[in-house]
């Protein structure tokens, strides 16, 4: 089979393609040997055109702004008819999506709409007529993947045709438990106090002042506790504290080092358009390292730490999660979250993307 993914270049504050990260990547890679895949990515950031070729897949990259449209348009056109693909698979951005549908129907190939968040809650989806497209796609498109159970039940009041979950995964043979003391004297943490760590992009959209909030809570009895951050920092938020760390960790070995190196990881997403619907990276990392985990009960987070006493707190509740960060500072040693995260490896995900692209012959 011959795959097309239109896929953006930058996304989750990474250049995908050039860090070779994120979830279409890790998806398609494992169906490399067995199918030719190109991917077709828009950059708006930094406007380069070259093509990359990684692990058997072709990266096409094309500059976009807003007075190349036409020119982007038409230069996917043109690898399409040349390349004549048996199905286009359109993903990170309802825009993509809209792009993707219509090159669907005029060339009379399958379209496979890839929701990796409930795009709603994007930027994108407040220019005109861009909601009326989107929902068009939703319910014309021959198949939509959703990333989460919860957003899968969303859609299913748009749409009719058939839905299918494949959620975010985690390289289990990177994400792994390696001892504490040993992680923060690489990362140079100190060694005997109580350390909390979040991994990601520190805003309000996913609970970065609630987190902040909460940390204060905690040090006015603990003050020898210390927050470690490593991603961006949003506007919004001030880090500028005693005891707030912050470090880059652009190797993804460092993240393990980070995570490792703390008594406890946080997930303090508040309740919106986007967090009822993710399915966050970070999570699954956490759990493979089985650091104790907080995280806010909200969307499919829920079902995943439900079982785990202690695990989930209040959403937008600054005082609950510090009161369940307290409990598992004061618990010394690990949860065996690890124990049933073999379905979320990600070659056990790409197999069932396989079984979804077969059903469209």
């Amino acid at each position: 089979m011959k795959i097309l993914v239109i896929m953006k270049r930058f996304g989750a504050n990474k250049d995908m393609v050039g860090e070779n990260f994120g979830r279409q990547i890790r998806l398609f890679e494992n169906l490399a040997k067995k199918h030719e895949i190109d991917f077709f990515c828009p950059d708006y950031v930094k406007k380069e055109s070259k093509a990359i070729t990684r692990d058997g897949i072709r990266y096409i990259i094309m500059p976009v702004s807003l007075l190349s449209v036409f020119s982007f348009y038409g230069s996917l056109k043109k690898l399409i008819k040349k390349e004549r693909y048996d199905v286009i698979i359109a993903s990170t951005d309802s825009l993509i999506g809209i792009i993707g549908h219509k090159l669907s129907k005029k060339f009379g190939i399958p379209l496979v709409y890839d929701l990796q968040d409930n795009f709603e809650s994007y930027d994108t989806y407040r220019i005109p007529f861009v909601k009326y497209f989107d929902r068009k796609v939703l319910k014309k498109a021959d198949a939509v993947i959703t990333v989460s159970d919860s957003l899968k039940k969303y859609i299913s009041k748009i749409r009719s045709g058939p839905i299918y979950t494949i959620q975010n995964g985690t390289d289990l043979n990177l994400f792994k438990i390696t001892d504490k003391t040993t992680a923060r004297k690489k990362l140079k943490l100190p060694l005997k106090a109580k350390i909390i760590v979040f991994i990601g992009h520190v805003e309000k959209l996913k609970g970065g002042q609630i987190l902040i909030d909460a940390f204060d809570i905690i040090r006015e009895g603990y003050p020898d506790t210390y927050l470690l951050l490593s991603g961006k920092i949003g506007s919004d938020i001030n880090i500028n504290k005693k005891n707030v760390i912050y470090r880059k960790f652009p190797k993804r070995e460092e993240v393990v080092l980070g995570i490792n190196a703390a008594d406890v990881a946080v997930l303090p997403n508040p309740v919106n358009s986007f967090t009822k619907y993710c399915f966050p990276y970070k999570l699954l990392e956490y759990m493979a390292c089985n650091v104790p985990i907080v995280a806010t009960d909200v969307g499919d987070v829920s079902e995943l730490l439900g079982k785990y006493e202690g695990s989930l707190c209040k959403p937008d509740d600054a005082f609950d999660l510090a009161k369940k960060l307290i409990a598992k500072l004061q618990f010394d040693g690990r949860v065996n979250y690890r124990k049933g995260l073999g379905k979320f490896d990600w070659r056990i995900l790409s197999r069932k993307l396989d079984e979804i692209l077969n059903d469209l012959k």
